[in-house]
């Protein structure tokens, strides 16, 4: 019989670990952000930002004592430089609840009468063509 009740109580405590392991793991499965709801976020102020094109991202796995998430940023490419890529990626942070406020946009870089963003007709009169 007390074979019995110990192997009783040593179940009854493995089931409650368990529980309590699987209600942590869902807190944490509700703080993860899936890959697709990060590019959304990158490539949304990327067009907020006016820089148009194909966006570069990276996809980096970030190693936690459980488990990890990927994390993606967008890297200087095209008509994205250095400085749009740090915005762009703070900006993400922020809409994704990951970090502080982004700032000020980087200026727009003006390349004679054609901003960047410029299409092939701007301002109704100039011709932009491939900035």
């Amino acid at each position: 019989m007390r074979a019995f009740a110990k192997s009783l109580f040593l179940a009854g405590s493995a089931l409650i670990l368990a529980q309590m392991a699987d209600t942590a793991s869902a807190s944490d499965a509700a703080a993860r952000l899936t890959v697709t709801e990060q590019r959304t976020a990158l490539v949304e102020c990327k067009y907020d930002l006016g820089r148009r094109g194909w966006p570069r991202l990276q996809a980096t796995y970030v190693e936690t004592p459980w488990g990890g998430q990927t994390v993606m940023r967008l890297l200087p490419h095209g008509s994205v430089s250095v400085e749009d890529a740090a915005w762009i990626n703070a900006c993400a942070d922020e809409r994704l609840g990951r970090g502080g406020p982004a700032g000020a946009a980087p200026a727009q870089a003006f390349r004679g009468a054609c901003p960047a963003h410029a299409p092939v007709i701007y301002g109704g009169a100039i011709y932009c063509f491939r900035n």
